[in-house]
């Protein structure tokens, strides 16, 4: 990932995030408060929209510590919602179309 300054998810980014820790999973609640506070800290370097997540420290880590806490298909690919020490850590776009995503998809788009 390449250094980036901190910046607040976009209206894609955000709406990805929270649709895919809408479900009921372990650990759903605890990550979806800390989402409420999640940043952008950092960007994949090979173009795709990937991004590293901060979160506050004050909100509660989840039981999960360092695994992929849900995930999603979209067309031609998928999302993946990862957590490092309980911590939101990464918002993947994965995709196997032979042009890269740019953005996060619209809301209509996931699966």
């Amino acid at each position: 990932m390449d250094d980036a300054a901190a910046r607040p998810l976009t209206p894609n980014e955000r709406t990805a995030l929270d649709t895919l820790l809408a479900a009921d999973f372990p650990s759903a609640a605890e990550l979806r408060a800390q989402a409420a506070t999640a940043r952008v800290i950092g960007r994949c370097g090979c173009g795709c929209p990937t991004i590293d997540l901060a979160v506050d420290d004050a909100i509660p880590r989840a039981e999960l510590k360092n695994s992929v806490a849900a995930e999603a298909d979209v067309p031609d690919g998928g999302l993946i919602v990862f957590v490092d020490d309980g911590r939101l850590s990464c918002l993947e776009y994965w995709s196997t179309a032979d042009e890269k995503p740019v953005e996060f998809p619209p809301p209509d788009r996931i699966r």
